[in-house]
């Protein structure tokens, strides 16, 4: 190998190299959302155990009406989508009665300039889980959706 390859090599490894980072940086890890009685903060982590430019754990903080609840990533249900993420956890569960699920949608998001606003909907669902042999008529999964103003950014950690 001459070293007019050599160096061809290098500078194109180099490059792919920078271009891995420059695209990593332009998807968000941090998400804050603000509506009616509800504030969402989720934070996008790497579980590499790296510090860097990814936090070390994925965590999803909500606070619905007066009340705080904070998810790590095995309490976090991600799914995909065709406009972005969906993030569900569960509020609230008590045994042959209900649980309360909170969903949101994260679409997809590539920063450019700086933080990104953007909205979305906060889903919040109670799906009835009756211990009883009868069927059930009307209204079973009452659902509410919240207005959600957000915020997509980057934090260094």
């Amino acid at each position: 190998m001459t070293v007019k390859n050599f160096l061809l090599l290098g500078t194109a490894l180099i490059g792919f190299a920078l271009n891995s980072v420059v695209n990593a940086a332009d998807i968000p890890n941090y998400y804050e959302c603000s509506g009616r009685n509800a504030h969402l903060t989720l934070t996008i982590g790497s579980n590499s155990g790296n510090v860097g430019i990814m936090p070390v754990e994925t965590k999803l903080d909500l606070q619905l009406n007066n009340m705080s609840y904070s998810f790590t990533a095995d309490e976090i249900t991600t799914e995909s989508t065709l406009i972005g993420e969906l993030w569900e956890v569960m509020v609230e569960q008590i045994p042959d009665l209900y649980i309360k699920d909170a969903t949101v949608i994260i679409p997809t998001i590539a920063l450019e300039q700086g933080p990104v606003n953007f909205r979305t909907k906060l889903l919040l669902t109670k799906t009835n889980t009756p211990f009883s042999p009868d069927t059930l008529e009307g209204v079973v999964n009452p659902s509410r959706y919240v207005n959600l103003r957000c915020r997509a950014s980057m934090l260094y950690f």
